[in-house]
C-alpha cells in the first residue's frame, strides 16, 4: 500500500495576464507547463501556494493553529482549522461557565469548504454566545465518526478588538486571549487553544497564495443520505475563481491528455461559469482504487483558476504519491 507520504503533483501552465478578445486568441499561452510538486503531507500539513512564483509561500503543521479570527474590517468572521476534524454546537446559554449538556445527537456544524461565510459554522455569532467545539475521533466506520466535547468558546468584539473565552472540557477554568485589529493586508489571526493566544504562526496575506494544499471536512451524498467525511484536496484563496473542465476520450495514454491540457484556449471555456467556491478543485481529481488500495488520478479533470488580480492559470493533477512509493 502507498504510505502517507503524500506529494501531489500537477502541471501548471504560466500566468497569461487577462486581455481583451481582440489582444489574443488563448485564454492561456500554449506549451508553457511546470512540473509543481507539494513536498509536505496534506495528511500533515498545510501548504499555502502561489501559482504566479510556483512556489510554497508557507507550509504550516496542522496542529499550529485552531481558529482564523477576523481581526481587520467587520471582525466577524471566525473559521476553524479545516484539517482538524473540529464540528461546531450552538447552545442557548451567553454564561460560558454554565454546565452545557447537549442533546442526544447533536447538530455539529463544520465550515463549508466553499467559504460561503453563511455556511460557516460560527456565523452570526453574537457576544457572549456559548459554543461547543467538538473533535473528531478516528472510527472503524469514517461515516459515523465520534465526536468528543474539546472545549466551550464564546467571542466578544469590543471596540477595535475580539476577545475569546473558553473552558477545556472537563474543567472549569476560563481562559481568556484578546485579539486587537490589524491591517487591512492581514485581516485573519490564527488563535491556538495550545499557545492559549496568537499561534506561533500566522497565515499569509490573501493575495500571496492561491490553493490550500490540506485536509478538509465537507459532505458528499450517497443517495438521499449525506456523510460528513475528511477529503484530502485543494481549497483555493476566496478571492479566486475556478473553473472545472472535463475531457472525456475513452481509453488514452497520458500523452493525449498533456495534448489535450497544453492545447486548451478560451474557446474551450464560458468565462460565466467561472465560481467564486473555494472547493472546485477540491478532491476529486482523484479516486480511490478499491483493488490496489491506492488513489488514482482522474486525468480527464483539468482546472482554470483566475486570481483576485485577475490573471488566469490553468493545472491537472498528476499523482498524489511519491514518486515510487509503495
Amino acid at each position: 500500500m502507498k504510505t502517507k507520504n503524500i506529494l501531489i503533483a500537477l502541471l501548471l501552465a504560466t500566468t497569461f495576464f487577462s486581455c481583451s478578445e481582440d489582444d489574443n486568441d488563448f485564454l492561456i499561452a500554449k506549451g508553457e507547463n511546470n512540473d509543481v510538486h507539494i513536498e509536505n503531507s496534506v495528511y500533515t500539513h498545510q501548504t499555502f501556494y502561489d501559482l504566479g512564483t510556483n512556489s510554497a509561500v508557507l507550509v504550516v503543521d496542522n496542529d499550529e493553529w485552531d481558529l482564523s479570527v477576523e481581526t481587520s474590517g467587520s471582525m466577524q468572521a471566525i473559521l476553524l482549522n479545516p484539517s482538524k476534524g473540529y464540528r461546531v454546537f450552538k447552545t442557548s446559554s451567553t454564561d460560558i461557565t454554565e454546565e452545557i449538556i447537549l442533546p442526544e445527537v447533536p447538530d455539529w456544524n463544520f465550515d463549508d469548504p466553499a467559504y460561503d461565510p453563511a455556511k460557516t459554522a460560527f456565523f452570526g455569532w453574537k457576544n457572549n454566545e456559548v459554543f461547543v467545539i467538538g473533535k473528531k475521533e478516528e472510527s472503524f466506520n469514517p461515516t459515523q465518526p465520534s465526536i468528543n466535547v474539546y472545549a466551550k468558546v464564546s467571542f466578544e468584539k469590543t471596540g477595535n478588538s475580539v476577545k475569546i473565552e473558553w473552558v477545556f472540557a472537563d474543567e472549569t477554568e476560563v481562559h481568556e486571549a484578546e485579539f486587537a485589529g490589524t491591517a487591512e493586508a492581514h485581516p485573519f489571526t490564527w488563535f491556538s487553544f495550545e499557545t492559549g493566544g496568537a499561534a506561533s504562526v500566522q497565515p499569509p496575506s490573501p493575495g500571496d497564495y492561491d490553493v490550500i494544499f490540506t485536509t478538509y471536512t465537507g459532505s458528499v451524498a450517497d443517495g438521499s443520505t449525506s456523510y460528513i467525511l475528511d477529503f484530502r484536496g485543494a481549497l483555493t484563496n476566496r478571492g479566486a475563481e475556478v473553473l472545472s473542465y472535463r475531457y472525456h476520450p475513452g481509453d488514452a495514454d497520458e500523452n493525449e491528455y498533456t495534448y489535450i491540457f497544453n492545447n486548451l484556449t478560451k474557446d474551450d471555456v464560458d468565462e460565466a461559469e467561472f465560481k467564486a467556491d473555494a472547493n472546485v478543485l477540491g478532491y476529486s481529481w482523484k479516486y480511490f482504487n478499491r483493488h490496489e488500495m491506492i488513489y488514482e488520478i482522474d486525468k480527464s479533470n483539468m482546472y482554470f483558476v483566475k486570481d483576485g488580480s485577475g490573471n488566469y492559470y490553468k493545472l491537472r493533477f498528476t499523482n498524489f504519491y511519491d514518486e515510487g512509493a509503495k
